[in-house]
């Protein structure tokens, strides 16, 4: 069983925020999506890239207001649809995991608390990313650590969430989608009322 650690480091630019880094024998990697001005609220899709010197092209498309999220979600890895679904009415983060599925593989992204990365999995794979403040104070960066025989995919996959809100998959998303359901139930007197 193999082992290894890599660092996903933020930058910004005028056009782009993302994480980039080396990612052990698989070398570059740098996960990107378009920055949208603070003052634009309106939710729009967001288009995710990942790409490096040895990894599939990854392309993620979502609704989102400033950064990808997992509304509407569509996941390219090398012009190939992944499938990807997650129980919305569970509570716990493990029973919220995401799970992929791509040529026959299945996958398994669980996150570990709001804000604080997750963990890919498939038989004879784990990847766990955290993401903590960077060590030079610019920035949060992504600590992976990899476990098994893992191949390009499996990173790809891992990667792309890195840069995606996955507040959805925690017990804190189901907290706040149960509320919102109870807040915006229809009421009974909100039709027209007749004299």
């Amino acid at each position: 069983m193999n082992e290894f650690k890599f660092e996903l480091k933020p930058f910004t630019t005028k056009q782009e925020v993302g994480h980039k880094g080396t990612v052990g024998p698989f070398g570059e990697v740098t996960v990107a999506y378009m920055r949208k001005k603070w003052s634009d609220t309106t939710e729009s899709k967001i288009e995710l890239h990942l790409h490096g010197e040895q990894m599939p092209e990854a392309t993620y498309r979502s609704l989102g207001t400033n950064q990808p999220t997992l509304k509407d979600p569509y996941l390219l890895l090398d012009g190939t649809p992944v499938e990807l679904n997650f129980n919305k009415r569970a509570f716990r983060n493990k029973a919220r995991a995401l799970k992929l599925t791509y040529q026959e593989r299945s996958f398994e992204y669980t996150v570990t608390g709001v804000g604080k990365g997750g963990i890919l999995c498939r038989p004879g794979v784990k990847i766990n990313i955290a993401r903590t403040k960077n060590p030079t104070g610019k920035g949060i960066s992504s600590f992976g650590t990899v476990t098994g025989e893992p191949d390009a995919i499996d990173l790809a996959l891992a990667i792309v969430f890195e840069e995606v809100d996955t507040f959805d998959l925690t017990s804190s998303g189901a907290a706040a989608a149960a509320l919102n359901k109870i807040y915006n139930l229809p009421r009974a007197n909100d039709g027209n009322c007749a004299d």
